[in-house]
Order: structure tokens, then sequence, then C-alpha cells
């Protein structure tokens, strides 16, 4: 995108950012709502941002999973709900479901069109040591944990009986998607 996902206005809803979005349907429903930022610049960004409590990646520039070992670290709770920033699409009941289900020591881990949604899954704290491996081996992706941890992937089914578009699993990554989205919200 070239700047920011985080700052960019969300499709169809005026002054409000994808960050501000995601984390106004966050704050009723979770116990506390972390945002995490690359480094200490972006999470200056946040500053404003009233409820969520901001962190920075241990070592800034180390990619995604980074990115979840910090969040996980800094949490209070056993089990963290973990969301891309550029899916300004989610839905309050697919959040609700996922928030829902029984808590587990396996990554619950949503399935669309036959991909897992790692940015899109509750994970249990007790994973830490394992990121912790997996960063050591130079590891950056999410996915990489799929091979290393328990899962318990939810089917594409089950989540239509939800959300029957899956627009929640919608990520904007290109200026291109980004008009389309607004488009589509008009």
């Amino acid at each position: 995108m070239g700047q920011n996902k985080a700052l960019l206005p969300a499709p169809g809803r005026a002054q409000v950012t994808f960050v501000e979005h995601l984390a106004a349907l966050l704050f009723p429903l979770c116990a506390e709502t972390l945002l995490v930022a690359r480094d200490p610049a972006a999470a200056a960004d946040y500053a404003l941002l009233y409820g969520a409590r901001t962190v920075t990646d241990l070592i800034p520039g180390s990619g995604p999973l980074m990115g979840l070992y910090s969040g996980l670290r800094a949490t209070s709770t056993s089990h963290a709900l973990v969301l891309a920033v550029d899916m300004p699409f989610v839905q309050p009941a697919m959040l609700l479901y996922l928030l829902s289900l029984p808590r587990q020591e396996a990554i619950i881990v949503p399935v669309v069109n036959g991909v897992p949604q790692v940015l899109f899954a509750i994970y249990p704290r007790g994973i830490l040591p394992i990121i912790e491996a997996r960063l050591r081996e130079g590891r950056r992706d999410p996915r990489s944990l799929l091979d290393a941890v328990p899962v318990a992937y939810l089917d594409e089914a089950r989540l239509r009986q939800i959300e029957p578009t899956l627009r929640s699993f919608v990520g904007v990554n290109t200026p291109q998607e980004l008009r389309d989205a607004a488009d589509r919200e008009m």
C-alpha cells in the first residue's frame, strides 16, 4: 500500500481508520485490546486510540510472527483473538462466534477457500515457547506454526452458517483492493 494500512480510511466509514474501526468492534467483546506495532514510530500513530494498549515488536522488522509473539507475551489473558488490521469487513457475529468457542491449547483457525486464516484466529499463550523456537529458526510467518502446534480448524461450512458471505475474511492489500472495497460499500 505504500503506507501504514492501519491508518487508511475504513471503507464505508467516514473519518474512521481501519484500526479505529476494528478496535471499536473489539472493545466491548474482549477483556483487553492490544495493538501490536512494528516499532515505536508506528506505535505513536495509535497513541490516541482510547481503550487500547499499544505494544511494539520485541525485535522490529521481524515480520508478523514477531508481532504475534509480542502481542501474546504482552496480554494478560490465557488466549488472544488475533486479527489483522487489513480486514475492514469483520462482522460482530463472526467475532462473537470465535470468542464463544471453548478455550483449548490448540490454535483455533478458520479455513476459508481452503486457506487457514492465521491472522483471524485464537491463540493460546501456552504456545509462546514454540513461537520463540520458530523465531530463532528465522521464521517470520504465523502459518509456520500450523505444523508445530495443535490446531483446531473451523470449516467453511460452519463459518458460513454464521456469516454466509464470509466478508469478515476479506483483506485489503493493494490500492485497487481498497478502491474496490470502497465502491462496494457505497
